[in-house]
C-alpha cells in the first residue's frame, strides 16, 4: 500500500512543524521580553529627565557632566536594546518562515496520504465488487449446469 510508505514521511513533517511551532513561540516570547526591557529603559530615562528637570539650572559643572554622562550611557543602553529588539524580531520572522514552510509541507503530505487511502479503498471496493460478481456468476453457471445436466 502506497499510503503506508508515505505515512512516516508525513508524520516526520508534522512533528517537525510542531517543533518549529514551539521554537517560534519561544522566539515570540523573547521578542516580548526584550520589548518590555526596552520600554522599561525608555520609561526610566524619561522619568529621570522629568525628576531632574528643576535641578539642572542649579547644577554645578561636575554634576552637570555626571548628569550628561549618565544620560549618554542610558541612551547607549537604549540603542543597544533597540538593536536587540530588532534582532529578536528578525529571528522570530526567520523561525515563522521555517514553520510556515514545514506546515505547508506537512499539510500537503497529509493530503497525499489521504488521497492514496481513498484510492486504495476505492480499488479494494472494486476488487470486492469484482470478486462478488465472479462468485455470483460461478453460482449462476453452476445452477445452470445442474439444470441442463452438466452441459
Amino acid at each position: 500500500m502506497r499510503s503506508k510508505r508515505f505515512e512516516p514521511i508525513q508524520e516526520i513533517a508534522a512533528n517537525s512543524a510542531n517543533d518549529l511551532s514551539r521554537t517560534m513561540g519561544e522566539a515570540a516570547k523573547r521578542v516580548a521580553e526584550v520589548e518590555r526591557q526596552l520600554a522599561q529603559l525608555t520609561s526610566y530615562r524619561d522619568e529621570y529627565l522629568r525628576n531632574s528637570g528643576g535641578q539642572r539650572g542649579a547644577m554645578d559643572a561636575v554634576r552637570l557632566q555626571n548628569f550628561r554622562s549618565f544620560l549618554d550611557r542610558l541612551g547607549s543602553a537604549i540603542q543597544q536594546q533597540v538593536q536587540t529588539v530588532e534582532s529578536a524580531r528578525a529571528e522570530y520572522e526567520r523561525r515563522r518562515g521555517l514553520w510556515s514552510e514545514k506546515r505547508v509541507e506537512a499539510e500537503s503530505l497529509g493530503r497525499v496520504v489521504e488521497r492514496l487511502r481513498r484510492e486504495e479503498r476505492h480499488a479494494a471496493d472494486r476488487r470486492e465488487q469484482h470478486e462478488g460478481d465472479d462468485a455470483a456468476l460461478r453460482i449462476a453457471l453452476a445452477k445452470l449446469g445442474e439444470r441442463t445436466g452438466g452441459y
